[in-house]
């Protein structure tokens, strides 16, 4: 892989509501919510045509079973990567940060990409605690989840995927939660899938003396905590799956793109895990 050949491009697939206080930070403002893209990605290697994530369901299904969608600019990713010139049975690789109703539609249509997944997301996807039932689309409401019949080449702990392109294990939004390292001329680029929602989960919350103001949605909140710290620890940059400003720029990396300073000290604002790598 040539590092100079290698982009990443978002795809925004939809929008959908979010509240501020029980899914996009901890002791967030409850009841306020706000509309959030629905963003999977496209890289591009040189070497390798490879799509994280396939984004959401249509609008009325989402809406049906989830949360407040809309379409508007959004397009399916099979659709964008059309537009774009890109036949979708041109991708050779998807990778799935997780199996939650909103990353994972249209997976069939990449008929000849190997489906990559970690292992302990299968087992949960496919058994899920009653609770996460609309997270996975369950059949017991009636509908069958995107994934099924779907065969995955699954993975466990720190993965090299391609040349360049790696995942890491970053539970606690989801059991088998993972995220994607990818090595370019800026440096490392790291897609969160939902290990964070906003790039703000990244600053501190200085009321409460947290480096990070994290996520609310968690199936294990210290796993996701020190998820959070992995992605701070890794990145030089950090692309979101539910920000805005993702879509500020049509590829990554862009001429003068800045970089990030990785687990930046704050005075009174002690990170929970020390600094040991697990890569």
């Amino acid at each position: 892989m040539s590092r100079e050949q290698t982009r990443i491009v978002p795809i925004n697939t939809g929008w959908i509501e979010g509240d501020l206080g029980t899914y996009l930070f901890w002791k967030g403002e409850a009841g306020k919510k706000i509309w959030m893209p629905v963003i999977c990605f496209y890289i591009d290697t040189g070497e390798h045509k490879i799509m994280v994530d396939t984004g959401m369901s249509t609008a009325e299904r989402a809406s049906e079973f989830h949360h407040k969608a809309e379409q508007r600019d959004g397009k399916d990713a099979p659709d964008a990567l059309k537009a774009m010139g890109v036949d979708p049975d041109e991708i050779d690789i998807v990778i799935m940060t997780h199996l939650h109703w909103d990353h994972c539609q249209n997976i069939k249509k990449f008929r000849n990409a190997r489906l990559i997944c970690s292992a302990a997301e299968i087992q949960w996807a496919y058994n899920p605690l009653p609770l996460y039932y609309r997270s996975y689309e369950s059949p017991i409401l009636g509908i069958e989840p995107p994934f099924y019949g779907c065969q995955f080449e699954l993975v466990e702990g720190v993965v090299t995927i391609a040349d360049g392109v790696s995942v890491f294990p970053t539970p606690g939004h989801s059991v088998g939660h993972m995220s994607v390292q990818v090595e370019t001329t800026a440096g490392a680029c790291v897609i969160a899938g939902d290990a964070i929602f906003r790039l703000r989960n990244l600053e501190p919350n200085e009321k409460e003396r947290w480096r990070y103001w994290v996520p609310a949605r968690f199936v294990n909140s210290i796993d996701g905590w020190k998820s959070v710290e992995e992605l701070d620890r890794r990145g030089d940059v950090i692309l979101a799956c539910h920000d805005d400003a993702t879509l500020e720029h049509p590829e990554y990396p862009y001429p003068g793109m800045p970089l990030r300073k990785r687990r930046e000290p704050m005075p009174g604002l002690p990170f929970f895990t020390g600094e040991q790598s697990r890569a």
